[in-house]
């Protein structure tokens, strides 16, 4: 028993005992692993704690995402400057540009600096021509070119803010981010080295092109000034004697060198015209687009014209080259303007396009004029071809000297014979006789200029004058057609719209005749001018003119922009005068039945004047504050006395948009009553069933009560009062009464016309109708034509209308 109380007090002990060395040991063990772990830390618990770091690490520090968002950007960037570094279509043209051009100067230089004796004014006004559009061209390069390295420069620069990026340069030294992100770092660096290749080049080829344009620009300048001195020469040597008399004989002769050198200058003409026919055509691509939109027009309406079958309706117009020739009309129309679309062209240029003109008038005027005109005009055409070849007369002899002459005489001769013939069939005929009168001037001072010694003189004046004289021709006939045009558009519209009505046409036209002559002139001034070689010095003269700034106190102007601004306000008036005819409108006042179409042309009118009015002022270069200056001070007028004129034009304004009333509604404005003529932007104008026009300002339109009776509908209703005598059967009465009503043709279909009894008699009825006649102007026709159908009416039945219609009958017959 003793054994076994000691043995369980053993047990007893060690089991509180246990607890105690349990943490003993474990503490024990634990200062061991710390003392370990501060000498050596293993790899678990290192990994661990690092993992714990990156899961509660600063927010602000870069992760892999951020990464990849910067290569991302990076790319996109590369990829930016890779594509935006490929030279576009301005550049490749300029670099085959340029090659014409040096090969150009190169000719230019030659003839100018090596052979300026042999160069004659002809020669030099082509020449100088040709570089002044070298010179246009080349700044107009220089401008495309350093726009293009300024970009190039951005891209650059970009370039450079990846080189710096630290995000990017983290990656390239983190040894695990680059094997991380070694597919996209791969592709970025070809990208990098492609881009930065492609950039260099680019640069490379700007720097090289921008070289070659200013070595260009340098040339061209020199070449100028050594020309306008040449000019200056050539043209003292011109009035000069440059031969003998014509009844001495002529001693001189040229060598052979210098002959070659002649067909050296005109080998450099040629080649120089050559270059300038390729360098323009995209102005005569633009040519032959506006061509094809007149042919275009021309065919819309003459197709309308017959579909319509109307062609026989308007032959009594007076329409000569259309709408038959319609594509010739084209054609003159095309060759006609060619001088407007390039106003430094050379002779060449214009006397091949007049050229062109002169064939295809001489197609046109085949039938169309009589013989014995149209005989004297192919005399006038062989004598324009005879004059084009005087300019190639290197050495002018005796007999080329009196051929020459010979070609002057009859010049003349055919002239006078022209302007005996042309009276009754050419438009523009005071224009016509002082050209003819000129061309006639100027061939008999080139005569005595020939014979004077002057050769090179003569030969400018008649071919001047004879270029001048068919020019004028094909102008004259260009007017007309612009006129037939005109007048084709005109009445097509109107047919279209179906309206037959008579029209005088002739004030429409004559508002069209003065801008067309002006056109005329401005052409064949340009023409005969560049025919007499001062073209480009005129020019110059007159831009320096017209351009130079002038002041008046604080406000500066030109001549140019203030000619201009008139000129744009002319314009835009003339056009909102005439627009409505274009569309249709007859001016016919009797016509109500499109007032909508006439609203939009009077919409179209104000249009027109803002947009005319804006476009000169913009043009005529007034500074804006300049402008609100003189608002201001028209503020202080409109306070102190424009009250009424301001206050009826923005009543116009709102008249013209808010529609209250239409041109063609009968409308009663105060005391005044009548159909509306016109809404104009400080009145409008009523024409009375008198015939007389109330002119009322728009502001007393809108401060006044307006009855308009064709606002929404034409219609009007109109009440009788009928005593009818012979019959009390009422339903008799009413059915007669309406049949009657309803046969006249005035009344609106879908209103029964009403029939209210008023009194009883004896012998009869009184009663009251009501009835809507369809169109308000026919109130009085409808009226009339109802009373007498109820006479009859009733009479067939036995009954006859009492003292109040016999009344009604006497005021409409009286």
């Amino acid at each position: 028993m003793k054994n076994l109380f000691g043995f369980l007090a053993i047990v007893t002990g060690l089991a509180c005992a246990s607890p105690v060395w349990a943490q003993d040991t474990s503490r024990a063990q634990r200062n061991s692993n710390i003392t370990d772990s501060s000498r050596k830390q293993p790899d678990t618990i290192r990994r661990g704690r690092g993992l714990l770091r990156e899961l509660f690490a600063d927010s602000g520090k870069l992760t892999a995402s951020d990464f990849q968002l910067q290569i991302e950007k990076t790319y996109l960037i590369l990829n930016k400057v890779g594509s935006r570094s490929e030279l576009g279509l301005p550049i490749k043209l300029i670099k085959q540009k340029l090659t014409d051009t040096d090969s150009m100067l190169a000719v230019l230089k030659d003839n100018v600096l090596n052979n300026s004796a042999a160069l004659n004014l002809r020669n030099l006004q082509v020449f100088k021509t040709l570089l002044l559009n070298i010179q246009a061209e080349s700044n107009e390069d220089r401008q495309v070119l350093d726009s293009a390295e300024n970009r190039l420069i951005d891209l650059r620069n970009s370039m450079k803010v990846l080189v710096g990026d630290t995000i990017m340069r983290q990656i390239w030294r983190d040894s695990l981010l680059r094997q991380q992100f070694s597919p996209q770092l791969k592709g970025m660096r070809e990208s990098f080295r492609g881009a930065t290749k492609k950039l260099k080049e680019s640069l490379a080829k700007i720097n090289h092109f921008q070289t070659q344009v200013s070595s260009n620009i340098i040339i061209t300048s020199q070449l100028l000034d050594r020309v306008n001195a040449l000019l200056s020469t050539s043209a003292a040597r011109i009035f000069g004697k440059e031969h003998n008399y014509l009844w001495e004989r002529d001693t001189t002769s040229l060598s052979a060198r210098a002959r070659s050198s002649m067909k050296k200058a005109y080998a450099g003409e040629k080649k120089a015209l050559h270059y300038y026919f390729k360098d323009s055509n995209h102005k005569r691509l633009f040519l032959l687009l506006i061509g094809v939109v007149f042919l275009v027009w021309l065919l819309r309406n003459i197709r309308t014209v017959r579909r319509l079958n109307a062609m026989d309706s308007i032959s009594h117009f007076s329409f000569e080259y259309l709408p038959n020739n319609y594509i010739v009309a084209a054609f003159i129309m095309m060759f006609a303007i060619a001088p407007l679309f390039d106003l430094h062209a050379p002779s060449a240029y214009i006397e091949s396009m007049q050229l062109l003109m002169l064939v295809i008038l001489t197609v046109i005027c085949w039938r169309k004029w009589p013989r014995r005109l149209f005989v004297y005009w192919i005399a006038m055409v062989v004598l324009y071809i005879c004059f084009s070849f005087t300019h190639h007369m290197a050495d002018p002899g005796f007999w080329q000297r009196n051929f020459l002459i010979l070609l002057n005489i009859l010049s003349v001769a055919f002239g006078m014979l022209f302007l005996s013939q042309m009276q009754q069939k050419l438009p523009l005929r005071n224009f016509l006789r002082s050209v003819i009168i000129l061309h006639n001037i100027m061939n008999i001072v080139g005569v005595l200029c020939n014979i004077l010694g002057r050769v090179s003189l003569a030969q400018i004046l008649g071919s001047s004058a004879i270029f001048g004289f068919t020019q004028a021709i094909g102008l004259a006939v260009f007017s007309k057609i612009c006129m037939e045009a005109i007048l084709l558009q005109i009445v097509a519209s109107r047919l279209r719209r179906n309206v037959h009505s008579p029209m005088n046409f002739e004030p429409v036209l004559a508002g069209f005749r003065r801008p067309v002559l002006f056109l005329v002139v401005i052409l064949w001034l340009i023409v005969f001018a560049t025919n007499l070689n001062i073209y480009t010095s005129a020019l110059g003269v007159l831009g320096d003119l017209l351009t130079h700034q002038r002041s008046i106190g604080n406000a500066t102007f030109t001549i140019g922009g203030v000619l201009l601004f008139f000129f744009i306000i002319w314009i835009a008036h003339l056009l909102q005068k005439y627009v409505g005819y274009f569309f249709g409108d007859t001016g016919n006042d009797d016509e109500t039945h499109n007032k909508g179409q006439r609203s939009r042309l009077l919409i179209a009118r104000l249009i027109l004047l803002c947009v005319g009015y804006l476009l000169a002022v913009a043009a005529s270069g007034v500074p804006v504050d300049k402008i609100t200056i003189v608002l201001g001070a028209l503020g202080v007028g409109i306070g102190l006395g424009l009250q009424n004129i301001v206050n009826n034009f923005v009543s116009g304004i709102i008249l013209i948009f808010d529609r209250p009333l239409q041109i063609g509604d009968v409308v009663e404005i105060g005391d005044k009553s009548g159909r509306v003529r016109e809404i104009g932007l400080r009145s409008s104008t009523l024409i009375t069933g008198d015939g007389a026009e109330v002119i009322i300002p728009n502001g007393d339109v809108l401060s006044q009560q307006i009855t308009n009776w064709t606002l929404s509908n034409n219609q009007k209703r109109i009440e009788l009062d009928l005593s009818i005598t012979g019959s009390n059967d009422m339903e008799l009465v009413t059915n007669t009464v309406k049949k009657a009503i309803l046969e006249s043709g005035f009344i609106y279909e879908n209103r029964e016309p009403s029939v209210l009894f008023t009194g009883i008699t004896d012998n009869g009825v009184e009663l009251k109708v009501f009835y809507w006649c369809v169109d308000v102007n026919k109130t009085g026709a409808a009226k009339s034509a109802i009373t007498v159908l109820l006479f009859n009416a009733l009479k067939a039945q036995g009954m006859q209308l009492g003292d109040k219609a016999n009344q009604l009958i006497r005021v409409i017959n009286g």
